[in-house]
């Protein structure tokens, strides 16, 4: 069956390549002729090279997903065929000599990428051809019929590199200015290339690598022993459709570890080590102990929070020496671990054990679930914005809220905010409260503020009890920096996420700006957190 498959995608390739090889260069070649099935423009070109690559299928049968048009059965048959007509169209128009025909067999039933059993990639310019068979490897076969097995290389350094990169922002460039890069225009090609060693990884950060441009490749790389995957280490699991597109890191194993961690989720890659910070009550200690017997059966470095670790002597806490943090209690136990790695790129894991919890994303019955999909990799990571709090020359930083409260209750204060510099109000209110879309749910919601999605940059300034009726919440980009002076004669307290306090007087100022990221461990939805949050409260 393979050698049949083998047999009817050569035939393809071949008659795809004699059908275009005139209208190389020519003008009328590169014609907007229609729109294709995943909304592009159709060239003459490709209506030239599909209608001649399904004149061949016909003959077979099975099913057709291929660039122009979409998914089309061709009559009985036992095979799916994923066609890419011609790999780099620009090129091939403007006679560029860097093109291919790629096409992809797998059984008729087949759901997902993984399920094809054969890719070949031919180059429409020296005539190679490139296959791959599942289970028995991938190969080169020159023009002249010398062939080659072919298996990636096993480079280390980047610097020592070639790639063919897409999508790179400013900051990816300056991480991989070392690193050469080319652009080639025809993705299955560059693909080839890479598991061949002519390059030595191939990464799309757009977006944009469908089923139809990869599918022939992918299974030669894979057979190559290169890794590919998106650009957070995840499997592509692409669907048997023309619109399934995705990112693309390939490279060998080494080489793709590294592009992940640089470009990508990098926790996604297996942890060194969980530090465990708990609540003070026993349920919370007893829920560490076993997550921390959990993972010392797995053979995972464990550390602890100076509470916990007098009580299961374990070592303290080195954020140096850690990859992720679990806190196991309510929201200002999550603060807790916040404030311990300080900033680091820690992700936290947030096992909720208080009445609302809305900063955790996972249950006490979740915990050990949770610690799987860390270890397995099988894991998201979301950024909550911090804030940065200048007050009498000392730093702090918070993940929910700053909070400017007289000492005496009941007792008015007067605030003049500044925006960059600029005056925007005079408030006069029992206190005021600038906090994080993490903690537009805490403090800031009830004394009126919104509730803003964690993915928004920005800051919410809510005066508390306000004395005038058009003082309201304000809404902020956290771009800007935001300054309270203090005009009352009364002192007055800051209060840095409900831990940390100064005493300011009248004259002084508390300086509000944008300060980093924690991170965490992604389980339930904002909103379906929303959800849960607003039935409790």
């Amino acid at each position: 069956m393979v050698m049949e498959a083998l047999k009817i995608a050569l035939e393809v390739v071949n008659e795809v390549h004699k059908k275009i090889k005139p209208l190389i260069g020519w003008e009328k070649a590169g014609e907007t002729v229609k729109i294709g099935a995943d909304g592009t423009p159709t060239k003459r070109i490709d209506v030239v090279a599909e209608e001649t690559a399904i004149e061949v299928l016909e003959k077979y049968g099975g099913i057709l997903v291929s660039e122009e048009v979409g998914t089309l059965n061709l009559g009985e048959g036992e095979y799916i065929y994923v066609l890419d007509p011609i790999d780099g169209t620009y090129n091939a128009i403007k006679d560029i000599p860097f093109y291919a025909s790629s096409i992809a067999i797998g059984y008729r039933d087949a759901k997902t990428i993984d399920d094809l059993f054969l890719g070949v990639v031919k180059n429409l310019v020296t005539g190679d051809i490139y296959y791959g068979i599942k289970g028995e490897g991938s190969y080169l076969v020159k023009e002249n019929g010398k062939k080659k097995k072919l298996e990636v290389n096993k480079k280390s350094e980047l610097r020592e590199i070639s790639i063919s990169a897409y999508g790179l922002s400013r900051e990816s460039l300056e991480l991989l200015k070392n690193i050469r890069v080319r652009l080639f225009g025809a993705t299955a090609l560059e693909m080839c290339f890479t598991v061949s060693g002519a390059l030595d990884a191939y990464i799309n950060l757009n977006k944009n690598a469908r089923l139809v441009d990869i599918a022939g490749a992918y299974i030669i790389c894979k057979e190559g022993n290169a890794v590919i995957t998106d650009v957070n280490g995840k499997p592509l699991n692409m669907k048997m459709d023309v619109r399934e597109k995705s990112t693309i890191v390939l490279a060998n194993p080494i080489l793709h570890r590294k592009f992940v961690s640089i470009l990508g989720n990098k926790w996604i890659l297996k942890p060194i080590a969980f530090g465990v910070v708990v609540k003070d009550n026993k349920e919370a200690i007893e829920l560490a102990k076993k997550a921390i017997n959990y993972l010392k059966s797995k053979n995972i470095p464990v550390y602890c929070d100076k509470f916990l670790k007098s009580i299961v002597n374990e070592k303290e806490i080195d954020k140096k020496k850690i990859s992720h943090v679990i806190a196991i209690g309510g929201d200002g136990t999550i603060l807790k671990a916040a404030r311990i790695v300080n900033n680091e790129p820690i992700p936290i894991l947030a096992i909720n054990l208080g009445r609302v919890g809305f900063l955790a994303d996972f249950s006490k019955e979740e915990l050990f679930k949770a610690i799987d999909l860390v270890i397995s990799g099988n894991y998201d990571v979301i950024k909550r914005e911090k804030i940065s709090c200048k007050v009498k020359r000392r730093r702090y930083n918070a993940l929910n809220e700053v909070v400017i409260i007289t000492k005496n209750p009941a007792k008015i204060l007067e605030f003049s905010l500044y925006i960059n510099n600029k005056k925007v109000e005079e408030i006069r209110a029992d206190g005021l409260i600038i906090s994080t879309p993490t903690g537009s749910t805490a403090y800031s919601l009830s004394a009126g503020g919104p509730i803003v999605d964690n993915s928004v940059s920005c800051f919410i300034i809510t005066p508390i009890c306000p004395f005038k009726l058009s003082s309201r919440p304000l809404v902020v980009g956290s771009q800007n920096k935001v300054e309270i002076e203090l005009n009352s004669d009364k002192r007055a307290l800051v209060v840095i996420d409900g831990s940390v306090e100064e005493e300011i007087k009248k004259g002084e100022r508390v300086e509000i700006e944008k300060d980093g990221y924690s991170y965490f461990v992604k389980g339930k939805d904002f909103y379906e957190k929303l959800k849960e949050f607003t039935k409790m409260v």
